[in-house]
């Protein structure tokens, strides 16, 4: 890998976790042509520098640790560009850390020392749908956490 596009390259990847995609679409913002960039992605796949599993793993892993659900992981990898194998796998590393119902109680516990009053129920209910939990999860360890709802008033 030589030239600026290379050194451009080596800054960009060596500021953080990318795809190849990613890699890719900066590429063509210098305004690269497309036979450059490609030759400085295989040449950086092929020293080890792109290596979509890992980087995709390391972001799952990282989204699992911040409290995201599975499904969320998995929307997050696509639209960073990693392809279905990388994701699958990644998800399945992820899943292997932490189930996403312990994963959504650990979310619970994190932000309910924070929450209180009537309205309390309803933030927790938010911030877990906003991290991708399925409905009957959030609804399984909200019950545990408060008991049954109240009866909506008529």
């Amino acid at each position: 890998m030589t030239g600026g596009g290379a050194a451009a390259l080596l800054r960009h990847l060596g500021s953080g976790v990318r795809s190849t995609r990613e890699a890719r679409a900066y590429l063509r913002r210098l305004g690269l042509p497309e036979p450059d960039v490609e030759r400085l992605v295989a040449a950086s796949r092929k020293r080890g520098l792109l290596d979509d599993r890992l980087a995709a793993r390391l972001w799952a892993e990282q989204w699992a640790r911040a409290g995201f659900a599975a499904a969320a992981i998995r929307h997050k990898l696509t639209t960073k560009g990693f392809d279905a194998h990388a994701i699958a796998d990644a998800a399945k590393r992820a899943a292997l850390l932490c189930d996403d119902e312990a994963r959504a109680r650990l979310v619970l516990a994190q932000h309910s020392r924070r929450a209180s009053g009537p309205r309390a129920r309803v933030r927790l209910t938010r911030i877990l749908a906003s991290r991708g939990f399925d409905p009957d999860v959030i609804q399984r360890v909200l019950r545990e956490s408060f008991g049954s709802p109240a009866p909506e008033a008529d």
